[in-house]
């Protein structure tokens, strides 16, 4: 894999390298026809990297398309992974809601704790009471035994009247009954500390119901929490795989970027040759037109002057290259029949050769291939030709006052080079020769080898 991606990088260096270091050929042609063939090279040239630069364009698009589908789902894990911290911060509140209230049942089980054991203290100090009660009472009960009933006896027989006889008898009664009282008394005390306690004993015992219970809630958030975090983690490790898978197809699309950016420079140094060699090749025909026009001079210079040595008038046969009216208005439509203009003069969006530049108009119509094409004015044939450049078959026509006419695309040619023509005759027909998207007229108006508007002339 990794002798893979290094042979895939070589590869980029060697092309990159290629393209940014090869110096293509400047148009230095001598002839026209060089110029041409080297024009059509070029186009082939922007044609193939248009072609590469579009299948770049297509794969980075495709690469979008999958990194907006990855920062979809993105988003939706991220959406999931927010709604499930939503509910474990409402889970944490009910947790701490919760966790208050085992607080407050354990400091109040702890308050009748304490009531619990200081009623314990007061039993056992009550039943100490009771005890040693008990034993002074037993401790009696001894004495009394051992003794027999001599002492009471002694004081009943010490009595010296019957009412003293009487009233040793009923304390002695008292102080038994008292004794047996004060016993009673404390038990029924420890009795009551008893119920006290068991009372004590249920409330801390519900309490404690209720404090498991609650602890039982909270076992349930917990566990509740756990499950939401557990299913969180899970988004969140699916967050990262696909923002890893988000980064690396960022950086392919970063790379097709760089890589249609070198393809876009070298055909821009294509367009920049190809536009050099265009304009040596409209100074070619402007030269030509000029030379034409110095030719067809001389001639009528010589036919005057044979024509003074015969002794004839000086005139000469009236040129059909020029109006009275000037160029301008003078120019006819080259198409005949139902047309309308597929594309102006000016800028454009081209989709061969990559032009934002139309140098003539577009004449195009329903059934127009194969129409005859009129030659707008008159004037000498100064190229007839098929060519691999964009025009592919052409006429361009000398108007023998610094105007030239092109007309291009065309399926068949009905002149030659040399030919002299008259407004309005057939030159050619329509087609789809050279660089051409469908039939149609490629027509152009040249001002001493500038192109002109034709919508100005027609």
């Amino acid at each position: 894999m990794q002798k893979r991606a290094v042979s895939a990088l070589l590869c980029l260096v060697l092309l990159f390298t290629a393209i940014c270091f090869y110096a293509p050929p400047r148009a230095s042609a001598a002839t026209k026809a060089e110029l041409e063939d080297r024009i059509d090279e070029i186009d082939k040239e922007i044609a193939q990297n248009r072609s590469k630069l579009s299948e770049l364009k297509n794969k980075q698009e495709k690469q979008q398309e999958y990194l907006d589908a990855l920062q979809t789902q993105i988003d939706a894990n991220q959406e999931k992974a927010n709604a499930l911290q939503q509910q474990i911060n409402a889970i944490d509140d009910e947790i701490a809601v919760l966790d208050k209230k085992i607080k407050k049942l354990r400091e109040e089980m702890q308050k009748l704790q304490t009531e619990i054991d200081k009623l314990n203290e007061k039993i056992r100090e009550t039943r100490a009471e009771i005890d040693a009660s008990k034993g002074e009472l037993s401790q009696k009960l001894r004495n009394s035994y051992v003794n027999g009933n001599e002492s009471n006896l002694k004081i009943l027989m010490g009595s010296s009247s019957l009412a003293s006889f009487l009233t040793h008898l009923e304390m002695m009664k008292r102080m038994s009954e008292n004794d047996k009282k004060a016993i009673d008394h404390f038990k029924k005390i420890v009795q009551q500390l008893k119920e006290a306690r068991a009372e004590l004993r249920e409330k801390k015992l519900a309490l404690k119901e209720k404090k498991d219970a609650v602890a039982a809630t909270r076992s349930e958030k917990v566990e509740r929490k756990n499950e939401l975090k557990a299913k969180q983690d899970e988004f969140k490790k699916t967050i990262a795989n696909l923002e890893k898978n988000y980064r690396v197809i960022n950086n392919v699309i970063a790379q097709l970027d760089r890589d249609g950016q070198v393809y876009q420079n070298y055909i821009s140094k294509l367009q920049a040759e190809r536009v050099a060699a265009d304009k040596e090749i409209d100074e070619i025909i402007r030269k030509a037109a000029e030379e034409a026009a110095r030719k067809k001079a001389e001639e009528e210079a010589r036919l005057r002057a044979q024509q003074q040595q015969q002794g004839g008038t000086a005139t000469t046969q009236p040129s059909t290259t020029t109006s009275s009216g000037g160029p301008s208005g003078s120019f006819g439509y080259p198409v005949g029949g139902s047309t309308y203009i597929s594309s102006g003069y000016g800028n454009r969006s081209a989709s061969i050769s990559g032009w934002s530049f139309h140098g003539g108009i577009d004449i195009t119509g329903g059934n127009i291939y194969g129409r005859p094409v009129y030659a707008s004015r008159g004037g000498t044939v100064i190229a007839a030709i098929w060519s691999s450049s964009g025009y592919g078959n052409h006429v361009i026509i000398d108007h023998g006052d610094g105007y030239t006419t092109v007309y291009g695309h065309c399926s068949s040619l009905s002149v030659s080079t040399g030919q002299t023509v008259s407004k309005g005759q057939q030159i050619a027909n329509v087609g789809s020769t050279g660089n051409s998207t469908g039939p149609h007229l490629h027509f152009e108006i040249r001002k001493n080898g500038v192109k002109v508007n034709p919508a100005s002339y027609l």
